[in-house]
């Protein structure tokens, strides 16, 4: 499933939130109101379909996995009205928690005077209002508990983003540590609401693009669809991406190093596919270990404080990336090694040639004992 399928099922779980709450209007008006204003300020669970959901969520979130959809870009239209960061989130939570304890005690008085006076329906109007009000309180309170949390989510947003034109959404989503598609939803009320502008999303690349939307920029050919999605180009991109998110120079220069060495490698696998098999412990653990650590060292220098435990940390990454990279050179050369030998034996098999028929020439020796030194 992808985004616009949970959309439009979370279309139809407002709709049955509505329907619920119509149901319980004639069993427990009070719960049947909350549950209405509940829905309308879309602070309810997604309901209906929820193994369709889940595996929606599961593919928006597995960044590192195939894209079986077309290319998508979302551009959130920007409102003309209430633009801006929410507001008076404290405000809101004031209010519902005077008027939820007014509602309470109001319904219990009610209630007592009920049992006082014998049972009427006249007399049961004033505690089913009351708690009806104790309702509208609770859910105004906790949709400005839910909006304060918002103000810090975004503002946590526009300091991981800076002044950085892209942005992988799953870094925003652990350093943040919220659930991935939570994540797109506060983007998008962020764009329409001018926070971030210009800006749009690259569902395609799961990136935050803090750039100008353009059809060009977000289309990509449909002949180039398996090369974009390839594992390799996955990968490359990745370590990029964690790259364009570390300030530190040095670090920078090493992840650099890195990704050259990789890009080689991938260039030499694509041309010779019978290589894999000498590749396995540098695909199955030595890269993925260098992307979990560079997404580490991402998360950590984003915290914006420097602890004594995170200066270990960050030091502790940053000498693993000259081993990485002293590593990644070295499987570099072993992938040459066997061209090499048998460049050489080539070589010492037309030296004995040239001497046995006795057309072995002073030049012609020394281009070849040459051709040999530099392979070796």
């Amino acid at each position: 499933m992808n985004y616009q399928t949970y959309k439009e099922q979370k279309a139809r779980s407002t709709t049955l939130w509505n329907m619920i709450a119509f149901g319980l209007f004639f069993m427990f008006p009070p719960a049947a109101v909350g549950v209405f204003i509940a829905n309308k300020l879309d602070i309810l669970p997604v309901i209906g379909g929820k193994g369709d959901l889940k595996k929606s969520i599961q593919d928006l979130t597995n960044l590192r996995g195939p894209v079986n959809q077309k290319p998508m870009a979302e551009v959130p239209e920007q409102k003309k009205v209430g633009s801006g960061m929410p507001k008076h989130g404290a405000l809101l939570t004031a209010i519902g928690a005077i008027v939820t304890a007014a509602g309470v005690l109001s319904a219990i008085e009610g209630g007592l005077r009920l049992l006082d006076q014998g049972f009427s329906f006249s007399g049961l109007a004033s505690p089913v209002l009351s708690l009806c009000m104790a309702a509208i309180g609770l859910v105004t309170g906790i949709y400005g508990h839910i909006r304060k949390k918002k103000v810090q989510r975004f503002q946590n947003y526009l300091k991981l983003i800076g002044d950085k034109q892209a942005v992988p959404i799953h870094y925003l989503a652990d350093v943040v540590g919220i659930d991935y598609h939570k994540v797109i939803k506060d983007l998008r009320e962020m764009i329409s609401r001018g926070i971030l502008h210009p800006a749009w999303l690259d569902l395609q690349t799961y990136r935050l693009m803090m750039t100008e939307y353009s059809e060009a920029q977000a289309a990509q050919p449909e002949e180039k669809k398996e090369e974009a999605v390839s594992r390799n180009d996955r990968i490359l991109r990745q370590i990029r991406a964690d790259n364009d998110l570390i300030a530190d120079e040095e670090v920078s220069a090493k992840i650099d190093r890195i990704e050259d060495l990789t890009r080689k490698i991938f260039a030499i696998l694509d041309q010779r596919p019978e290589k894999e098999a000498q590749l396995y412990n540098f695909m199955n653990y030595y890269l993925p270990t260098t992307l979990k650590a560079l997404e580490s060292y991402a998360r950590l220098e984003a915290q914006g404080v420097e602890t004594a435990a995170i200066r270990v940390a960050k030091q502790k990454i940053n000498r693993a990336l000259d081993e990485l990279a002293d590593g990644y050179e070295k499987q570099l050369d072993k992938l040459f090694e066997d061209d090499v030998v048998d460049i050489t034996a080539d070589i010492d098999v037309m030296r004995k040639m040239l001497q046995k028929d006795g057309l072995q020439e002073d030049e012609l020796l020394a281009a070849a004992s040459a051709a040999r030194e530099q392979m070796q």
